[in-house]
C-alpha cells in the first residue's frame, strides 16, 4: 500500500513538474517578448538567474521522481508547490509586482494543490500565494512610473485588485477541495459497494454449492436412518445407546437439510417468537450438534423480549458462532442476551485459547476466520447488525453480535 501511494506521489509530481516547465518556458519567452519588443526595460540579470535556478530544480525533481519514487511522500508535493509560489513571488518582485498582469499566475498553484492535496495542505498553499500578493503590493520594484496625481486612484485599485484575488483563491480552494473531497467519498462508497458485491457473489456461490449437497445428501441419510435403526433393534444394550445417538444425529442433519431445502423455496420459517426462547431453541440444537457441549444463556433488558421471526439464515447465523464457541473447549459456553427498544445484544463468551494475531483457534488448530464465521458476519450486517471479535480477560474469545430491532420486525 505504502508503495503504490509512493507511485501515485511521484506521477502527481511528474505532472507538477510538466505544468512548472511550461510556465518557465512561457515566462521565458514573455520577458523577452516585453524587454525587446515593447522596449521596456526590465533586470534581465536577476530574471534569468531565477528561471534558470527553477529549470534546475526541475530537472533534479524530475530525476527523483523517475528514480526514487519509493521514497516520495506527500510533503514533497507540499514543497514544490511552495517553491513555484516562491519562484512566482522573485520573478513578480522584478517585473512591476502586482501591476504585472502575470500575477493572476498565482492561481495555478492553488488550481494544482487543490487537484493534488488534501484540504489543509491547499489552504497552506493558498495562505502563501495570498501572503506573496500582498508582499508584493508593498515591495517591488516598477517597469513603468505611476504618475503622482494617480496615486489615489491605483491605491483604490491595487486594494481592489489584492481583494479580488484574495477572494477568487479563496472560492477556487473551497470549492476545489469539497468537490475532491466529495470525488474522494464516491471512489471510497463504489470500492466498498464492489467489495460488498464480490462478498455476495462468494455468498452465493457458497449458498448454491450447500443446495446441490442438501439434495445430493437426502438420500445416502434416509439409508443410514434405516440400516441404523434395524441394527438398533437387533443390538444389545451397549450399542443400542450408541445407535440412538447416531439416530439422533441422523435426524439432526435431516432437520437441517430440510431447513435449508425451506430457505431455497422461500416457504414461511415459522411464526414469530420472543428473541430469548428463540435463542434457547439454538441452545437446544447446538446440544444435539454437540452432545457435549451446554449453553449457559442470560436474558434480560428492557421491557418484554423482542419478538421477531425466526428467519432461517439468522437462526443459522447465531448457531454458528454459538458451534464455533462450543469447539473450542468442553466448557459450557457463556451466552449473554441484553435487549432495548432499538437493539438486540448478544454475547457469546468461550473458554479456549481465544484469538491469536486475528486467526481463531478452533479445536486447538488454527482455521483462521473460517467460513462459517464470514457467511455469519454477511448474514447479521444484512439485517443491519455487526459483529465484532475479541480477546475475553482472563482467556477465550468474546464475539458480540449487535443487532437493530427494526429491521429484525421488518424481515417479518
Amino acid at each position: 500500500m505504502a508503495t503504490q501511494h509512493a507511485v501515485s506521489v511521484a506521477a502527481n509530481l511528474e505532472r507538477l513538474l510538466s505544468v512548472r516547465a511550461l510556465l518557465l518556458a512561457a515566462l521565458l519567452l514573455v520577458m523577452l517578448a516585453v524587454h525587446y519588443g515593447f522596449e521596456l526595460s526590465l533586470p534581465l540579470a536577476p530574471l534569468l538567474l531565477i528561471i534558470t535556478a527553477l529549470g534546475l530544480l526541475t530537472l533534479a525533481s524530475w530525476w527523483r521522481a523517475r528514480h526514487r519514487a519509493a521514497s516520495l511522500r506527500d510533503g514533497e508535493l507540499v514543497g514544490q508547490l511552495a517553491l513555484d509560489v516562491v519562484g512566482l513571488t522573485a520573478l513578480l518582485y522584478f517585473s512591476g509586482g502586482w501591476t504585472n498582469p502575470l500575477v493572476s499566475l498565482y492561481l495555478v498553484p492553488i488550481a494544482v494543490a487543490v487537484i493534488m492535496l488534501d484540504g489543509v495542505r491547499t489552504w497552506a498553499i493558498m495562505a502563501m500565494t495570498v501572503v506573496g500578493y500582498s508582499l508584493l503590493v508593498l515591495y517591488h520594484r516598477p517597469v513603468v512610473a505611476v504618475e503622482h496625481h494617480h496615486l489615489d486612484s491605483f491605491t483604490l485599485h491595487v486594494a481592489g485588485m489584492w481583494l479580488t484575488f484574495v477572494l477568487a483563491a479563496a472560492l477556487i480552494t473551497y470549492f476545489g477541495t469539497s468537490m475532491v473531497n466529495l470525488l474522494r467519498v464516491r471512489e471510497q462508497a463504489l470500492a466498498a459497494e464492489r467489495e460488498e458485491n464480490l462478498r455476495n457473489e462468494q455468498i452465493i456461490g457458497v449458498a448454491t454449492l450447500a443446495a446441490g449437497t442438501a439434495h445430493e445428501l437426502s438420500t445416502p441419510l434416509s439409508s443410514i436412518a434405516v440400516i441404523a435403526s434395524e441394527l438398533a433393534d437387533q443390538a444389545d444394550t451397549a450399542n443400542r445407546a450408541q445407535l440412538g445417538t447416531l439416530l439422533a444425529q441422523v435426524a439432526v442433519c435431516r432437520e437441517t437439510l430440510g431447513r435449508l431445502r425451506m430457505t431455497a423455496s422461500g416457504e414461511p420459517s415459522g411464526p414469530p417468537l420472543p428473541v430469548d426462547e428463540l435463542m434457547q431453541e439454538l441452545g437446544a440444537r447446538l446440544a444435539l450438534v454437540r452432545p457435549r457441549s451446554r449453553l449457559q444463556l442470560t436474558a434480560h433488558g428492557q421491557g418484554p423480549a423482542p419478538v421477531i421471526r425466526p428467519e432461517p439464515t439468522l437462526q443459522q447465523a447465531l448457531l454458528n458462532l454459538l458451534d464455533n464457541a462450543a469447539a473450542v473447549s468442553d466448557e459450557p459456553v457463556d451466552c449473554s442476551l441484553c435487549w432495548n427498544p432499538e437493539t438486540i445484544e448478544i454475547d457469546i463468551l468461550d473458554q479456549g485459547p481465544g484469538f491469536q494475531a486475528g486467526v481463531a483457534v478452533v479445536g486447538g488448530k488454527d482455521e483462521g476466520l473460517g467460513m462459517g464465521l464470514l457467511l455469519a458476519n454477511a448474514t447479521i450486517e444484512r439485517f443491519g447488525g455487526q459483529v465484532s471479535l475479541r480477546q475475553r480477560p482472563g482467556g477465550g474469545a468474546h464475539v458480540a453480535v449487535r443487532l437493530p430491532v427494526g429491521s429484525l420486525r421488518a424481515a417479518s
